[in-house]
């Protein structure tokens, strides 16, 4: 569910520096400069963003690296695509070392891309659900809007289609490739990941 918010901004620096924001809300802003509040994620999507996360700790055996993790409460700028929001809050991101300077309010369009992102799918109507609004944000826009980013890894898990498809950046072009049941997913960004489909979707790693 969206509520709109009757502010408009003239760019999105007028909007990451307008200080009167509630921190306890989600809001995204829309390529006209509309601002809209979004609903909280639901539980599931934020326990198994947390599942992955927590696997991707104990992979990482630096405290350098843990640092650049966030999860779904760092702003990427994106250009309008679908939904029209130029800015995206993914579930689980891996930032660069540079954005730990240089991005403090979001990272912006021209920087650096993070290495590493991941969205969790909001269930959409069980008819048809590559019809649901959801299913065209993370499959559709938000794969494109990523690819133009040149993130090099994008993760869509989707516990309400029993499969987890990763997104591998190959000359500047997504390659996927669908996991499900006991197939274990591969990784470019975490090599050492070696987890079963069905266990990231059930949050039982």
């Amino acid at each position: 569910m969206t509520y709109a918010v009757s502010r408009r901004y003239q760019d999105s620096q007028e909007y990451l520096d307008d200080d009167q924001l509630s921190a306890e809300r989600n809001y995204r802003l829309l390529s006209t400069g509309e601002l809209i509040e979004v609903s909280s994620e639901d539980d599931i999507n934020l326990r198994l963003a947390s599942v992955v996360l927590g696997v991707c700790f104990s992979l990482m055996n630096n405290r350098a690296l843990l640092s650049r993790i966030r999860n779904g409460n760092k702003e990427i700028q994106v250009r309008p695509v679908g939904d029209k929001q130029v800015n995206r809050k993914p579930d689980l991101m891996v930032m660069q070392p540079e954005h730990l300077e240089m991005a403090r309010q979001a990272i912006l369009l021209g920087m650096t891309p993070p290495l590493f992102v991941a969205e969790v799918v909001s269930p959409g109507p069980e008819s048809r659900p590559e019809s649901s609004a959801n299913y065209q944000r993370d499959y559709v826009w938000k794969r494109e809007q990523y690819q133009e980013w040149c993130i090099p890894e994008y993760w869509i898990i989707d516990p309400h289609r029993d499969q987890v498809t990763v997104l591998t950046l190959v000359n500047e072009t997504y390659q996927e490739k669908v996991y499900q049941e006991d197939s274990q997913i591969e990784s470019v960004v975490f090599p050492e990941f070696r987890e079963a489909a069905k266990d990231v979707l059930t949050g039982q790693i």
